[in-house]
């Protein structure tokens, strides 16, 4: 551990994700100056003689130390960079190992770019590179990613992702997935807890599902959202990627029926924006909040805004506030009982990136005197460390006080209010994830 504070985050320390012709540090994206920035990139790739761990790292090394002595970089103004005790790069611990290999994909998607369409394949064998990562100190906390373009497409599908799992033993697999073709080796892994789910609908009927995502198949993807759920009863993240084509009232209300009528509530739910867009229209920012509403009504437990469209809907709430804007348009007013409240201590769970962003960014905690009281994580690893000199403590500490909780997740936050029951807390402390 390094002896004295830097900047640095999770995913230049222990992050590898796989493209199809080079190796990236992280999939953040961000703006800089109304320019897009993120995707950054490690090196180009050619062959498999051009990935090695020691070659990793020294790329990892170089960036690393180019942030902290100043100089302009990819990472240049990026809001994930964060100074703390980083440890020192003399060797690479892997945390997270994403699989985007290809960019194959039967969709189109009206927000995506072709980078994940493009139909470009690996100029590398994925076996003989996650043999060469194997080799590095992989952390028992691992999260392999599959994305892509569709990685049920990927050559030997099957037989890969029970290859991988078996030689790198992660605790989880984060598959993103378009659910057109079914996958058993995804189905096992699920029903084992092994693996969490995410497919983005978009849409509340044919037309405009056709219209969005490319292609006609929304029965299909229902059809296999019904049939994983079934199968397993826990795992799948339903995303709703809100665009001017599919954000009115009337999509909104279609998709929650095809929800009720393929019993899908007890799913997590996602809302996001293109990533493309800097900035929220006050005609997304309230359909994003009306659909968090509609689900809530439908008594789904675990909804959230990703990391896309949170900053934009706080930087909507920031903007009214400080013009002194009536914001009954855009239904921020009278969220839960915390809403008004000031002077308030607030346990947060989550004591990752996503917990360092509301530090930063939460409009929840301008001017009024809100206090974090500590954060609590099950990582054991983290417990007794500090985040802004606030203390991350174990979570059997949250039975000790009666202070609202604030969830710091996004894709683990069903599985947080799982721990939270088990831990016999009552619903009325968990804070709406609108403050997130």
């Amino acid at each position: 551990m390094s002896k004295k504070k830097t900047f640095s985050c999770s995913s230049l320390h222990h992050s590898v994700y796989l493209a199809p012709d080079e190796l990236r540090h992280c999939c953040k994206r961000f703006f800089l100056n109304s320019k897009m920035k993120g995707d950054v990139k490690i090196f180009k790739v050619k062959n498999n003689g051009d990935i090695t761990k020691n070659k990793i790292l020294a790329e990892k090394k170089k960036l690393y130390d180019n942030i902290n002595e100043g100089k302009k970089t990819p990472c240049t103004g990026c809001p994930h960079l964060t100074k703390d005790y980083w440890p020192e790069l003399n060797k690479l611990e892997l945390k997270t190992l994403s699989i985007e290999s290809h960019s194959v994909c039967n969709m189109k998607c009206s927000y995506c770019s072709e980078i994940y369409y493009g139909g470009l394949k690996a100029n590398y064998d994925v076996k003989k590179i996650v043999e060469e990562l194997s080799l590095t100190n992989i952390s028992e906390d691992l999260q392999v990613s599959w994305g892509g373009g569709e990685p049920v497409l990927m050559d030997q599908f099957e037989k890969t992702f029970v290859e991988l799992n078996e030689k790198l033993q992660p605790k989880i697999n984060m598959i993103y997935s378009n659910f057109t073709k079914y996958s058993l080796a995804i189905e096992k892994s699920l029903i084992a807890g092994k693996a969490l789910m995410t497919t983005s609908i978009d849409a509340g009927t044919a037309e405009t599902f056709k219209k969005v995502r490319g292609i006609r198949g929304i029965n299909k993807v229902f059809q296999n959202l019904e049939k994983y759920y079934t199968a397993a009863k826990k795992g799948i993240i339903i995303k709703y990627i809100l665009t001017e084509e599919n954000s009115n009232e009337y999509e909104l209300s279609n998709f929650i029926k095809l929800i009720e009528k393929h019993k899908l509530f007890d799913c997590s739910f996602q809302i996001s924006s293109s990533y493309k867009d800097e900035n929220l229209s006050d005609a997304l920012s309230n359909s994003a909040i009306n659909l968090y509403f509609k689900l809530t009504k439908n008594n789904a437990e675990s909804v959230f805004f990703d990391y896309h469209l949170k900053p934009r809907l706080n930087n909507k709430l920031k903007e009214a506030i400080s013009s002194n804007k009536d914001i009954n348009h855009l239904n921020f007013n009278n969220i839960n009982k915390f809403d008004k409240q000031k002077n308030l201590n607030v346990i947060v769970w989550g004591a990752g990136e996503t917990a360092r962003q509301i530090i930063k960014s939460s409009s929840f905690f301008e001017d009024r005197k809100i206090k974090i009281a500590f954060f609590v994580d099950s990582d054991k690893s983290k417990i007794g460390k500090y985040i802004d000199n606030i203390e991350i403590k174990s979570p059997d500490k949250i039975k000790e006080y009666n202070y609202p909780i604030m969830l710091a997740s996004s894709v683990y936050y069903k599985k947080i209010l799982e721990n939270l029951k088990n831990l016999g807390v009552p619903k009325n402390r968990i804070m709406s994830s609108l403050y997130i």
